[in-house]
């Protein structure tokens, strides 16, 4: 029998077509052209950088490009001078670079690919990024009560490109930004050089943390540092009765201090007087007064009231710590005087049972140095002195019963671990009267110690104030505020006065 050939002629005849098929799609290998036989793209041409933006901490561009002949992709570099270069390939003529930093020079070229064939580089083009300063510092100007809360104005300064600011604040120091109860308020830039906002609503005895973010036409700058505020009890919403106007002053005189001498005393005493004379509060307590005292208690209208030598037999001329008081204002009550000194330290204290000649009515005034850390004393040194020195006073039959105002050079401040003065002052009813104060009539950041510095360090979070007035419960205080430590060009100390203004009912 014949075989049947027809099967196989057909498979023959689709073969054939097959192979015609991929002879003329050019598919064949033998006859595909090769990668590195692809013409070479054009040089990328028309580079421009656009669009800056300012993203938070960061900043950005959109870079654009015309397109280049034979182009399938492009290559965009960028760098700041001197830096290291970074890359991004593209099929598209524009990228945004991002993750720049902000006000500083960067430089960016492009080039085409044609598959693994590249162009030439184009021209760099050059551009400054955008930058938004950080806002910083933010302060509280004034505390004022509103019903059973408090409202407080927030001031700060303005920064160039801003047309507005966002204030976040939450109760309480933990993280701003993830705060559960964080609430933010959009406040117009003013162009006068300070923004601020007057926000009610606070509640009273409570910390309050706040920061701002400043925002323009190229976008939103990053938060800046916080700020915090204690604010004032509801329990001194009311004043009246006796009106102190008290000043402390770290005269920086003992001639046994080095950083002292470094500035004699001699040279500072005229312009010390001269300021006391001039501001005129009704009492200065005065450290490291020895021998400050005894130019200052001659100042017109002043008489020195106590030093912490007084009923100490084996010192009794002891005086660096002091207080001298506006003889128009308090009358003196003989043999009240008291002082105490530290174990194992030079400092301490004194105070003194006066009368208001406006009221009649008596109070006690006190002057008081706690160690320094550099004595070396720890916090809970501070803390147990201040105790010691509360526990003197309270134990003295003049005192008892009577409002007092203890102001002085605490060597502590809210910034330390532990506050120890303040602890134990706030456990029985006393308040720093930074914390209370309803205005501000200097810059609440600058800190009172100034170490012969200008300008004097600031603490951006609390300000940092170891110069403070403690003020007795239920008194208002109705302003604080720091004295410039200037006369004639010369600083007359390491610390600038600290003066409040404090109403005890």
């Amino acid at each position: 029998m014949r075989p049947d050939t027809t099967h196989r002629r057909m498979r023959q005849l689709l073969l054939a077509a097959i192979a015609v098929l991929l002879c003329t799609s050019g598919l064949v290998v033998g006859v595909a052209e090769p990668a590195s036989a692809a013409p070479k793209p054009a040089k990328v041409k028309g580079v421009k950088l656009k669009k800056p933006r300012i993203d938070g901490s960061t900043a950005s561009f959109k870079v654009k490009w015309k397109r280049a002949s034979r182009a399938t992709s492009y290559k965009v570099k960028w760098k700041t001078p001197g830096g290291k270069a970074r890359k991004a390939r593209t099929s598209k003529t524009a990228h945004v670079i991002d993750g720049l930093a902000q006000g500083a020079d960067y430089c960016v070229k492009v080039r085409a690919y044609n598959g693994k064939r590249k162009g030439k580089w184009s021209k760099s083009r050059c551009r400054t990024s955008p930058r938004l300063a950080p806002v910083q510092p933010v302060w509280v100007d004034r505390q004022q009560p509103q019903g059973g809360t408090v409202a407080l104005t927030f001031r700060w300064n303005e920064v160039p490109g801003a047309t507005s600011y966002e204030l976040a604040y939450v109760p309480g120091e933990k993280d701003i930004q993830k705060h559960k109860k964080k609430k933010v308020v959009t406040v117009p830039a003013t162009g006068t050089g300070t923004a601020g906002a007057l926000i009610g609503g606070f509640a009273p005895s409570q910390t309050y943390c706040f920061q701002v973010r400043p925002s323009g036409p190229r976008g939103t700058g990053a938060w800046g540092v916080a700020g915090c505020k204690y604010t004032e009890p509801a329990s001194r919403f009311t004043g009246g009765g006796i009106q102190v106007n008290m000043m402390t002053w770290n005269m920086c005189s003992s001639s046994s201090v080095p950083a002292c001498m470094n500035r004699p005393w001699d040279d500072r005493k005229v312009a010390a007087k001269e300021l006391i004379e001039r501001v005129q509060p009704d009492a200065v307590a005065l450290q490291e007064s020895s021998p400050a005292v005894d130019e200052l208690d001659t100042a017109a209208g002043y008489e020195r009231a106590c030093q912490v030598g007084v009923g100490l037999p084996d010192q009794p001329n002891a005086r660096n710590q002091s207080l001298i008081v506006k003889s128009a204002k308090f009358d003196i009550v003989p043999d009240t005087a008291r002082g105490v000194r530290f174990s194992g330290y030079s400092h301490g204290g004194c105070w003194v049972r006066v009368t208001d000649t406006v009221t009649t009515r008596p109070l006690i005034l006190a002057s008081i140095h706690l160690s320094n850390p550099a004595a070396p004393a720890s916090d809970q040194d501070r803390l147990a002195q201040m105790a010691a020195f509360w526990g003197a006073l309270n134990a003295d039959p003049n005192a008892a019963g009577l409002p007092v105002v203890l102001a002085g050079d605490y060597n502590s401040d809210r910034n330390r671990a532990l506050d120890g003065p303040l602890t134990f002052l706030n456990s029985i009813g006393y308040d720093d009267a930074f914390d209370a104060a309803e205005s501000y009539n200097s810059l609440p950041y600058l800190n009172s110690w100034n170490n012969w510095t200008t300008p004097p360090p600031v603490s951006l979070r609390w300000g940092g104030h170891v110069d403070r007035v403690f003020v007795p419960p239920n008194a208002r205080v109705t302003s604080w505020q720091m004295e410039q430590p200037f006369a004639g060009g010369l600083q007359l100390s390491d610390h600038a006065p600290v003066r409040v203004t404090v109403e005890i009912p």
